[in-house]
């Protein structure tokens, strides 16, 4: 890899890139909203007194975009890319209010019970030019190739930067957590997963970064879609076996809490959005396939 990709994540639980091309910058993603501050001091350490250009929005969830009001605070003239679906989630007054609940969730979970409120305007939660498959973004000496890959949401974009061979993964293919394992993020349908994962695979890709990861080792690329469908079947076999024996859906979300909630995961995912999380995952399989 040769072009200038740095972290600049603000806190724990979301992970953001500064991508920097010939003529403009990017990041990929926001992070939450509770260390958006920090995010903003790390990005313009980083820039240096360039401006910061585009967000490459993965998908519309709260721990994603929670950074972005932050951001065109700073910067004005930001643009944020993202699908069409997710422009139609952030004009929702309930999927603003699920954000908003769940951020401040979160900065009382990773700042303490008396972490003030995150604030911001709901109307600095935009999307400001949608993108889809094929669509190119251009950063002058760098193309980002989008990819629709839905499943967690019904917005998961993956963006591909096709002179290094990068891939920003979608979380609707699953989340690394290293040394081989994976976590599947079904939320919304299994099938769409995996043909998310197929899509991505296809790609062909050198270089993975994976959600809540970042870069994943060389060693593990070959085998990486692999671990993400493996993880997609499990999560999969074990809701229909256990709704097969009669189990209801919150003691499937429990067996699955056994099997997927490790140390890492805690420390990425408030246990709150995790069940939110599970209960639909669950709730989708059983709707698509039982």
């Amino acid at each position: 890899m040769t072009i200038d990709i740095q972290r600049v994540t603000g806190g724990a639980g979301g992970e953001v890139l500064l991508i920097k091309g010939s003529e403009k910058t990017a990041v990929y993603d926001a992070g939450m909203a509770f260390c958006a501050e920090r995010l903003v001091d790390n990005i313009k350490e980083a820039l240096q007194g360039k401006s910061l250009d585009y967000v490459l929005l993965s998908h519309t969830h709260y721990d994603h975009l929670g950074g972005i009001p932050y951001l065109r605070q700073e910067w004005p003239d930001l643009k944020v890319f993202g699908a069409a679906y997710g422009k139609q989630v952030l004009e929702r007054p309930g999927a603003l209010k699920r954000i908003r609940d769940l951020a401040e969730n979160a900065a009382k979970r990773y700042m303490g019970p008396d972490a003030p409120a995150p604030e911001y305007n709901d109307e600095d939660l935009r999307i400001d030019k949608v993108v889809g498959n094929g669509d190119v973004i251009s950063l002058g000496d760098r193309t980002i190739r989008v990819y629709e890959t839905k499943g967690h949401t019904n917005c998961s974009l993956t963006y591909f930067i096709e002179e290094d061979s990068i891939l920003f993964a979608s979380e609707s293919t699953g989340v690394y957590e290293g040394n081989g394992k994976m976590h599947p993020s079904i939320l919304t349908s299994y099938r769409e997963v995996v043909n998310s994962i197929e899509i991505s695979r296809a790609i062909n890709a050198k270089h993975i970064y994976s959600p809540h990861y970042l870069l994943i080792e060389d060693s593990a690329v070959a085998g990486y879609w692999d671990l993400c469908r493996s993880a997609a079947d499990e999560y999969k076999d074990i809701t229909l076996s256990l709704h097969k024996k009669g189990l209801s859906i919150e003691e499937i979300v429990e067996a699955q809490r056994k099997r997927w909630r490790t140390s890492y995961t805690k420390e990425e995912q408030p246990s709150l959005a995790f069940e939110i999380n599970a209960r639909a995952g669950v709730t989708a399989i059983i709707k698509e396939l039982a």
